[in-house]
């Protein structure tokens, strides 16, 4: 047998008789107590700490196994009360014994802490409970080496009560034995406490026992089974039944899971044969022992060697810590250890009056335990960038310490890595207060200095600023500069004070008070906020009693302020003056407007006879020359209304009272509507007349009547300048984003064109290129410039290229969204308006409300063959008698008549309740779109303009007449 394995026999011989000797005394003084025995209980809950091999613990797949299952299982049988073993963490079983969920706890070490609260047995085990550090933790030989650090412990266990009885109180609890070695492991912790067997079993398990050694024996505990206080009946019981366990059943319990211990008598014969065959084996011993001595001669020589050079080194590593330890004693600056999350690990300070905390109170606590907000972060910074970039320097923190005095602190900080991999950083802390206090004093003189410096320059800016100035603290005037005297003609001497400021600068008691509630209140806003006083508008009176208009405001500076005076005298003036123009202007455009309002109503009252009657004439059978001079009487009627739509429709624009419509239409409606009115112009000119749509949608929302009006000056004009060749009208698409499109449009013809730098002057109103082609062509000049307002309206422009003799090409551009095509079209009507209304309202009766005879008869002319029963009134007074006594299906009202117009009218209409809803549709000479807006808030459903065309009026009266009332 080797040595080795006899050493092995001999530890576990006396491990066994250890274990047996409490015991067996247990068993002996069962047997010598008394016959009495309490009745069992029904069954028995017993609690222990499932980490704590080989007494109990959980194996690999999670199942608790042990020495005291086998025991409890055996005591079950021996007493015949059922047994329920619960395996928990050890704090958790010393809660169910407290709350009553167990009846009995068993491992248990007896402390003075516990006496008040269990009924403890005798003990049955002896164990050594030992103190382990990391291998690279050294100098810890007994309990006062322990203090200033952190210590492991498992939650509830005596070790903590023992420790505590030292003075040691910086511990960190895990809940079992596994989770305290493993945070060992990670390096957490480098000291812990812990059992000795389960020590050695999770070390040799986990294969760490190369990373921990034993430190020193903190003391020796006892395991013994315990009930709550006062339950003396249960652990007598629990006792009683242990006794009826034989020796010779708890030794095969423990040679199972303790191993077998040496017995002497049964392997007595066992030696003596063995010294006999040691004696045999003596002379075979001593042959070898030549050979071995020679090669543990040599092997002594070499370990000799390895412990020389190792007690080398550890003199070197000694030496090494004890000048750091006299290095960082010699310097002011402290030292720390943090790990990355902002943990202290270590702590070395010469001076503990500049730490926030002694050492011992620092290790293990988070720097936001220990440090103000502010200086935690900074620290915790510092910490972040240097275990990312190796290093970090030049950070400060303020703290106030325990002598009340603020202290300021350099920060230098560096990383460093265990021998574990794990990642620390060392910060470098110098106290820097007697340096910062060194600069802020001579920063503080260098600021006095400025301050004479800037005082100096400040007077002399001062003075020879070019707005008057004046500096005021509490209630006097201190200064005034040469500005400020030139402008008011008031000296310091003037005004010393605020008070005689106030008193000379605004006689006037009543505005002099507003002046004051008004200064008041920006001097409150001005401290409320940034201190700037806002510039206000005051009226001061100078010393030569000259009125000036100034903005006045400035700045707060301490109790005091510098007031700014702006000098809006002329401005204000210039204003008057300004004003007084634009009433003119305005009283200038409203003479305009009334002009053109008169002139368009002037005109268009014959007008609206002329074309009436030409229109009446036409019925009849007429030789063809009376039916020349009708067409040319009509043409130049139509010419003479386009000159005063012209006319009116440039006055909208520059007034900006032209308002565009927004709806869909047919791209159709405009190109064709503007070709079938040239069409014929064009044919009796023997031109050529084509459309090109390109790719524009064909359904579009925007201003149809406007792009009819561009297109068709163009298209007009083109007609009119070309004599042979071609006309043709284009529209492009020149750009799309979503629903919104660029829309060109254009009329290209082959006419006498347009020198290049004469075409500007097109665009211009009342403007054409000269005043012969003025007299051969005839026009007023304005169709294109109102083409280029309405297509600047329209978002778009317009324009021309032109060469004399081949020609020109006119184009606008406008802005229009893509339009929806309807769901169908409607039929087109085969009858006409007229012979609708003839259909289905003849016989109704509807008032005709117009002073001019004439135009009454082309009215009445003009309805004749509708089947409509016509009443007339001569004025809006006549009217409103008529229909207070009669019921009409309609009436049509001029708006300017004798006695009382269209308007006054239709309002005392409206109040009769016989014709809240009878339709009340203007007819009247009155062509404004404000002029329409008038009628329709007057009460009027409907508007049409004279001269009147016969189809709106039809369509109009219709509409109107089919409604339901």
């Amino acid at each position: 047998m080797s040595v080795t394995v006899t050493c092995r026999m001999i530890m576990r011989l006396a491990l066994g008789l250890m274990i047996m000797l409490p015991a067996s005394l247990a068993v002996a003084n069962a047997e010598g107590t008394g016959a009495h025995r309490p009745m069992a209980p029904r069954s028995l809950h017993v609690v222990g700490d499932d980490n704590y091999p080989p007494y109990l613990f959980r194996n690999d797949d999670g199942e608790v196994e042990g020495y005291l299952i086998d025991l409890w299982r055996l005591w079950e049988r021996k007493t015949g009360v059922p047994v329920t073993l619960t395996a928990t963490n050890w704090a958790e079983a010393q809660r169910m014994i407290a709350d009553g969920r167990a009846d009995l706890i068993d491992m248990i070490y007896r402390t003075p802490q516990r006496e008040p609260l269990y009924e403890f047995s005798a003990p049955y085990a002896d164990l050594p409970v030992v103190i382990y550090t990391h291998t690279t933790i050294g100098g810890i030989s007994g309990v006062s080496t322990l203090k200033g650090f952190q210590i492991g412990v498992q939650s509830g266990d005596a070790c903590i009560h023992q420790l505590a009885n030292h003075g040691i109180t910086t511990i960190v609890e895990y809940p079992n034995y596994t989770a305290l070695l493993a945070a060992a492991g990670r390096h957490e912790i480098k000291l812990f406490c812990l059992d000795e067997y389960p020590a050695n079993f999770y070390f040799y398990k986990t294969h760490t026992q190369g990373d921990f050694r034993k430190a020193f024996e903190l003391y020796q505990g006892q395991f013994r089974r315990a009930t709550r206080k006062g339950d003396t009946a249960t652990l007598t019981r629990v006792e009683e039944g242990m006794r009826l366990i034989l020796p010779e059943e708890d030794a095969a319990l423990r040679k199972k899971w303790f191993g077998t211990p040496l017995d002497i008598g049964v392997y007595g014969r066992y030696i003596g044969w063995g010294l006999l065959v040691a004696a045999g084996a003596a002379l075979l011993l001593a042959a070898l022992s030549m050979a071995l001595r020679r090669q543990v001669a040599h092997k002594t020589q070499t370990l000799n060697a390895a412990l020389a050079e190792l007690r080398e080194a550890h003199a070197a590593t000694s030496e090494a810590e004890q000048s750091l330890a006299a290095t960082l004693q010699a310097i002011p600056d402290m030292l720390f250890e943090f790990d990355t999350g902002g943990h202290y690990m270590n702590v070395f300070a010469s001076r503990d009056d500049l730490l926030v905390a002694s050492p011992a109170k620092l290790i293990g606590k988070h720097l936001t335990e220990v440090m103000p907000g502010q200086a935690a972060q900074t620290v915790i910074d510092a910490i972040n960038a240097a275990a990312t970039r190796g290093h970090d320097y030049g950070r400060m923190v303020r703290l106030s310490l325990g002598d009340g005095a603020e202290h300021w602190f350099e920060l230098s900080a560096t990383r460093k890595q265990t021998g574990g991999g794990e990642t620390r950083v060392l910060v470098l802390s110098r106290d820097i207060t007697e340096r910062r206090e060194a600069e802020q004093a001579i920063l503080a003189a260098k600021e006095a200095a400025l301050v004479a410096d800037s005082n100096r320059h400040f007077r002399a800016l001062f003075e020879a600023a070019p707005v008057a100035l004046a500096y005021c603290q509490g209630e006097r005037i201190e200064s005034i500069n040469q500005r400020f005297i030139e402008l008011f003609g008031y000296r310091p001497a003037d005004i010393p004070t605020l008070a005689e400021w106030w008193l000379q600068a605004y006689p006037d008691p009543d505005y002099r008070q507003q002046v004051l509630q008004t200064w008041d209140a920006a001097i409150a806003r001005a401290a409320a906020g940034d201190g700037r006083l806002e510039g206000l508008e005051y009226c001061v009176t100078c010393k030569g009693a000259e009125k000036r208009n100034m903005i006045i405001g400035g700045q707060l500076l301490g109790d005091g302020f510098i007031a700014t005076f702006t000098d809006i005298t002329l401005i204000r003036e210039t204003e008057a003056t300004l004003k007084l123009a634009k009433e003119a202007a305005d009283a200038a455009n409203m003479a305009k407007s009334s002009f053109l309002a008169n002139m368009s109503h002037e005109i268009r009252t014959p007008m609206n006879a002329i074309l009436g009657y030409t229109r009446s004439l036409r019925r009849g059978s007429l030789p063809p020359e009376q039916v020349d001079r009708l067409d040319k009487i009509e043409d130049a009627g139509h010419h003479l209304l386009a000159v005063i739509n012209d006319i009116l429709d440039i006055s909208k624009i520059e007034a900006g009272k032209l308002v565009l419509e927004h709806t869909g239409f047919h791209l159709g409606s405009i190109i064709d509507y503007v070709r079938s009115l040239i069409a014929e112009a064009a044919e009796a000119k023997g031109l050529e007349l084509s459309v090109d749509y390109d790719e524009v949608p064909l359904y579009l929302i925007g201003d149809p009547t406007r792009l009819r009006q561009g297109l068709l000056n163009f298209a007009s004009n083109a007609v009119k300048f070309t004599s042979t060749g071609r006309v043709a009208l284009r529209t492009r698409l020149e750009a799309r984003e979503g629903e919104h499109v660029r829309v060109r449009f254009e009329v290209e013809d082959t006419g006498i064109g347009i020198e290049p730098g004469q075409v500007q002057d097109l665009f211009q109103a009342f403007r054409q290129v000269d005043a012969s082609t003025t007299r051969k062509y005839g026009g007023t000049g304005l169709g294109l410039p109102i083409t280029q307002r309405l297509a600047r309206l329209m978002g778009g422009d317009a324009g021309a290229d032109s060469t004399p003799g081949a020609g020109s090409r006119f184009w606008f551009t406008a802005r229009l969204e893509v339009g929806i095509a309807p769901a169908e079209d409607k039929p087109a009507e085969t009858s006409s308006t007229e012979a609708q209304i003839h259909s289905l309202h003849a016989g109704k009766r509807i008032l005709l409300v117009e002073d001019d005879p004439v135009n009454q008869e082309v009215a009445i002319e003009l309805l004749s063959e509708t089947g409509l029963e016509i009443e007339l009134a001569g004025n809006g007074r006549i009217a409103l008698d008529k229909a207070s006594n009669s019921a009409y299906a309609l009436i049509l009202m001029d708006m300017q008549m004798p006695e009382m117009g269209g308007l006054e009218a239709t309002r005392l209409i409206r109040e009769l309740p016989a014709h809240r809803l009878t339709p009340i549709i203007a007819m009247t000479a009155n062509a404004f779109d404000e002029d329409k807006e008038r009628c329709l808030a007057a009460g009027m459903n409907d508007f049409v303009a004279k001269p009147v065309e016969p189809e709106r009026l039809f369509t109009t009266l219709a509409r109107w007449l089919g409604r339901p009332r």
